[in-house]
């Protein structure tokens, strides 16, 4: 759907004539917009989402000219307002919620008793100011679902290790979240399946890295004289499994052959670069051979802006994509020139669906498609970590290392001095035989080892403070007691 800003007169204006009208969203479940008749009649119209999940909508007023609308943007929104708190509208419409992530707590705490959300509170005002904005969007969410509803209320000072382990459990028996819909019931962890469970498991570890950084640093502030709060909150042993799902290239091709031509653009984009979908959608034509052979991305993840280097085929695609237009447009619009924010997403499941692969696989698996087959051609690892924009390869080794145990045994066979001379002039005779052997091993074994190889549990003890390989980057902030 295209969302228009339809307080622009002049954009108003430019609208041509369809059958349907242009909806502009003011709250989610709650949008004006306009239609555009054949004679180039203009009709102010408002519609809600009804709890059935169906539209009802209004005419707001009669028309005008070929050129205009009879009245203002304001003066349409205050008749939309009034029909939207109309007892009978309101009594069939879905509650609206706003456009956009939440940027605060669920609720301030308040009271001289210094409680655990007081700590979140400056926790997240801190992170605010210090993270990168995808990462405080997800963190708040994680803190506005999870933990203040169930421990926001605790007393920092009576704050325990008890506390812990009922909202650990907690966490691990709460179904997951998707989106605005509704948490499904809880399940007991005795019913949850190994996966649900190590799923279960990672987000738990999340919850507890947050908020023992947030106590921790209410201790340093003054918000606590004691240590016992954070000191008692552990992460909890949990399997690293490696990244096992990404596209062959004939699947690729599939994949392609079913997009629109727009997203089309932006499958191929990251494909060749393994850009997040974000960078690629606030990617510039200027920032396209700027310096290197390749693209700049200045607006990164990790607020580290880096140079993506392509290949000749690559590198060809961009220039053809951005040739005659100006160095300020998108390199991916939409097709009607918009920006795609998240509106590649439903076009995109679309598009899998009608290749037939696996319906679970997300834009992202595009980047780990094209960290796949770079570590699998025997790309060194430090090269794949810098065009992914990763701070060190300790994220790539433990995500795709699994995917080529063959680089390995090339290294090994190729740097082992000689020992026994009998045996060394045997290989030598059978080379051939040699090499036919590991040609016979590779294909679908490696991927049955690596998978074997690397799905060890984290950590080996009980307890741990260390890096947990399933939050990629989450740096240690604490110290060891």
């Amino acid at each position: 759907m295209k969302n228009l800003d339809l307080t622009n007169s002049a954009e108003r204006i430019s609208l041509p004539p369809r059958e349907h009208p242009y909806w502009m969203t003011l709250e989610y479940c709650r949008h004006i917009g306009i239609r555009v008749r054949s004679d180039q009649k203009r009709f102010w119209m408002a519609r809600v989402r009804t709890k059935k999940g169906s539209y009802k909508h209004v005419t707001l007023d009669t028309g005008a000219s070929d050129v205009s609308v009879s009245m203002t943007f304001q003066e349409a929104l205050t008749l939309a307002r009034a029909w939207f708190s109309s007892p009978p509208i309101s009594a069939l419409s879905s509650d609206p919620y706003p456009v956009g992530v939440r940027q605060d707590l669920i609720y301030s705490p308040y009271g001289d008793v210094y409680t655990v959300a007081h700590a979140l509170r400056d926790y997240v005002e801190w992170k605010r100011i210090a993270a990168a904005k995808s990462h405080f969007d997800a963190n708040l969410s994680l803190i506005n679902h999870h933990i203040l509803p169930v421990i926001g209320g605790i007393p920092l000072n009576e704050f325990n290790g008890r506390h812990i382990t009922q909202f650990s459990r907690r966490v691990l028996e709460t179904a997951p979240k998707r989106g605005n819909q509704k948490t499904p019931p809880p399940r007991p962890i005795e019913s949850l399946s190994p996966e649900e469970l190590r799923k279960r498991k990672c987000t738990l570890n999340t919850l507890l890295g947050i908020l023992r950084v947030a106590i921790q640093l209410a201790w340093e502030n003054g918000g606590t004289d004691s240590e016992r709060a954070w000191r008692c909150i552990r992460r909890i042993p949990n399997i690293a499994r490696p990244r096992q799902v990404f596209l062959s290239r004939s699947e690729c091709n599939r994949l392609l052959d079913a997009c629109r031509d727009d997203i089309r653009k932006l499958v191929l984009g990251a494909l060749y670069t393994g850009c997040r979908a974000g960078e690629l959608c606030n990617l510039r034509v200027r920032d396209v051979a700027a310096n290197v052979f390749g693209i700049y991305i200045a607006q990164a993840k990790n607020y580290r802006a880096r140079y993506v280097f392509l290949p000749d085929e690559g590198m060809q695609f961009f220039l053809d994509t951005c040739e005659g237009r100006s160095e300020d447009e998108l390199v991916f619009p939409k097709r009607n020139g918009g920006s795609w924010n998240v509106h590649y997403k439903h076009l995109y499941r679309e598009a899998v669906q009608k290749a037939g692969l696996p319906t679970d696989f997300v834009f992202h698996g595009l980047r780990h498609t094209y960290a796949s087959q770079l570590v699998q051609a025997g790309t060194p690892l430090v090269v794949v970590a810098q065009q992914l924009g990763h701070a060190n390869t300790d994220t790539v080794s433990r995500t795709y290392g699994h995917l080529a145990p063959q680089i390995r045994e090339a290294q090994i066979r190729s740097n082992f001095a000689p020992l026994d001379k009998v045996s060394t002039n045997r290989a030598s005779e059978n080379k051939a035989a040699l090499d036919d052997l590991s040609k016979s091993l590779q294909g679908e074994n490696w991927r049955e080892y690596g998978a074997m190889s690397t799905a060890h549990p984290w950590p080996l003890s009980n307890f741990s403070r260390d890096k947990d390989p399933e939050l990629g980057s989450f740096r240690r902030l604490i110290s060891r007691p």
